[in-house]
This record gives C-alpha cells, structure tokens and sequence, in this order.
C-alpha cells in the first residue's frame, strides 16, 4: 500500500447506498482491507478508515455532504468510493449532481431487510438513472443456511428488477460486512473475505467507464450577449462540457425553435457565432447539433433545502409557482406534486412534475435550483420529460 500515490487515471465515482444501521461503512471499510491486499490504496488507510472524521463537500454555496471517502485502483479500475454520513446526504449528493455518482453499492441487512429507508434509496438511484447497482447482502450474523436470507435475497430482487436492474448487471452478493472487517487472515479464499472479493470482481466487471466530460456533446449556456453586428453575436457562457473549435457547427437551443450555425470565433469565456441578434438571449444553449431539446414540461427529483441550508423555511405546494434556475435564468414554472402529497417540506424530497412558461435546453440528469420570492430553496435533477 502506498499512500503517497495518486491515480493515473480518472477514478470512477460510486457511493453506498442503504439504511442506517445496515453496514455501508462496515462494508466500505472491509472493501479498503482487501483491496490493499489485491490492489492499490491511494488514500485513507484500510486499517483507519471507520476511526477518521468525515468530510464536508459543499454541492452548493451553503448546502453540503458529510461523508468518508477511499481511493482504490482494482484489476486496472479506479474508483473513488463515498460513504455519506446522513442518509439526507445521499439524496442531496444524487440531486445535486456533486459528486457525479456513476454507480452504487446497495446494502441491505438480513436482520432488518428492505426496509422503507433503504427502498427509497434505491429508487432514488433509479430516479436519478444510475447505469449499476451491486446489491451486497449484509448477512449480519445471520446463519447461511437461514430462511431468512432467502426471504431478503428475493424482496431484493423483486425491487432490483422493478426498478430496471437484472441479476446480470446487478448480481447479488451476500456475506458479513462485519467479520470481513475484523478477519486476522490474509487468505483472499477464506470464507471471511471471499464475499468481498466477489464483490469487488462484480465492481470490476459490471460498472462503467468513467465519464470525461470533454468528450460528451457540446453544451454551453449563453449568460450574456456582449457585442452584437447584423450578422453576428458575441455571446459570454461558460463550458458546461464537450468542447468547441473554430469554424465548428453548432446549434442554438431553447426558448423557441432550434437555430442552426456555427462559431466564428473564441476569446476566453467568449464565443463569437453567426447569427442575427433578435434569434439569441440568455438561458439559450449553444450545443452539438441534435443532441439536446428544449422541453417545457418534465419530470425531476426536488429536494428543499433546510433553514440552515437556505436561510429560509419555504415549503412548496400543489401547483405552486416556484422560479426554476437554468443556465443563467430564472424561469416561472408550475409544480405537481405526487398524489399522495399535499406539501413538500424544507428537509425533504419528492419526483415532481414541472412546466416552465418557456421551453429551455434539457436532458435526464440537467441539474438546476429551485426558487422562490428570489431566494433559492432548492436543488433538482431532471428525471425525464413529460
């Protein structure tokens, strides 16, 4: 093990998922003992993983995440694997966006089961359309030839597969988070270790390549037209991600039908395109041709910040008139909320249904805040559209 090293590559962000009390962090820090021994640690020690303190990562000015993190190379793989403090802190990390979590370990206790915490996790990843989840059975104590661990292998399943993941790309893996950690060995087969290294092996084999941002399909928010000619527009943005040359054709996205031209020019944060300047105006997005839509109505998770998070205590109601925060503007927007809820509350979440009185540029995973009387209440993720 050496601490000093750093990953070559670009790690892959993945995080556990789970109830209290089920062994996420057990788990996680089981998984940093025995990849020390069959791979690499970059940081945080396998033996000090549970003792150190967590971290605090904001995802927004004032809004955070508190949480344990371990880098770890693996059969040439990288990973970067969080472990939130908070259950709250999974949902905010998931909407936020920050960190970009590409994949799961979901974790569940035979003792306890699938419990409602632990359901509603899961189907928050597949809310937020993560493309793996490992199922790790958490056996806890329990015995391997107890019903009960049959019982949970199956609810397991069932919501696996009702949330869109099969036993092939999710397979099941069962064993104990906690004799994993305390085993005194160093045999890799021994009945301690052998349920993580399957794990690690379903890692491996079943979750994506990490996302480069610069090679994704161009998209760029127009915050400010800064110089305008009859035929052309100098537009201030900023590089979402992909990227853009000179003389590269480009499209024009939101607010009204789709422009087609191209750049004409790059100085810094600014781009000069062709176009006539009535066609153009903040919260439009320059983009890869016919990669990304303008949508008016969609489906998102929301999650309302707390008082402390927000300085406000702002709930939000059946056909609310919340402003919805893209790409530099603030856009009025009508919610809906689910049947079964009347309010949604600071300090809670819910998948929602939103229609802006203009069409911006979006697509499953767009992020953007929530506001009202001007002052941001929450965070979202866009879901789908309607």
């Amino acid at each position: 093990m050496d601490e000093k090293r750093t990953p070559r590559h670009r790690a892959l962000p993945i995080c556990t998922l789970g109830a209290p009390g089920h062994g996420k962090t057990t788990l996680t820090a089981a998984i940093a003992k025995v990849v020390a021994r069959i791979g690499a640690i970059y940081t945080n020690g396998a033996s000090d993983f549970e003792a150190q303190p967590p971290m605090h990562h904001p995802i927004r000015e004032g809004v955070g995440i508190t949480y344990r993190a371990i880098d770890y190379e693996t059969s040439g793989k990288f990973y970067t694997q969080i472990d939130c403090e908070e259950p709250l802190d999974v949902v905010k990390m998931l909407v936020s966006g920050s960190p970009a979590i590409q994949g799961a370990i979901w974790v569940v206790n035979a003792v306890d089961g699938v419990t409602h915490a632990s359901e509603a996790h899961l189907r928050l990843a597949s809310h937020t359309h993560l493309p793996t989840v490992i199922p790790f059975l958490n056996t806890g104590g329990v015995s391997k030839d107890d019903e009960l661990l049959d019982i949970c292998q199956l609810e397991m399943r069932e919501l696996l597969s009702e949330c869109g993941w099969q036993e092939e790309t999710a397979p099941m893996i069962v064993g104990d988070a906690r004799k994993a950690l305390t085993y005194k060995g160093n045999k890799l087969a021994s009945a301690q270790w052998k349920p993580i290294v399957d794990l690690i092996f379903a890692l491996n084999r079943c979750m994506p390549q990490p996302v480069n941002p610069a090679h994704l399909p161009l998209i760029m928010p127009i915050y400010e037209l800064t110089e305008e000619t009859q035929e052309s527009v100098r537009v201030r943005g900023e590089i979402v991600h992909g990227q853009l040359a000179v003389g590269q054709a480009v499209d024009i996205v939101g607010k009204g039908d789709r422009i087609k031209t191209r750049c004409l020019g790059i100085k810094e944060n600014e781009v000069l395109v062709e176009s006539e300047p009535e066609w153009l105006s903040v919260g439009q997005v320059l983009c890869t041709p016919k990669t990304i839509k303008s949508h008016a109505v969609f489906t998102a998770i929301i999650y309302l910040l707390t008082h402390e998070e927000s300085g406000t205590h702002i709930p939000l109601i059946e056909n609310d008139r919340p402003d919805i925060y893209l790409w530099g503007v603030d856009m009025p927007a009508s919610l809906q909320l689910p049947p079964e809820l009347s309010i949604l509350t600071p300090g809670t979440y819910a998948h929602v249904t939103v229609g802006l009185d203009l069409p911006l540029a979006m697509e499953v995973g767009t992020r953007f805040e929530v506001k009202k009387m001007g002052s941001r209440i929450g965070i979202g993720v866009v879901t789908g559209m309607a």
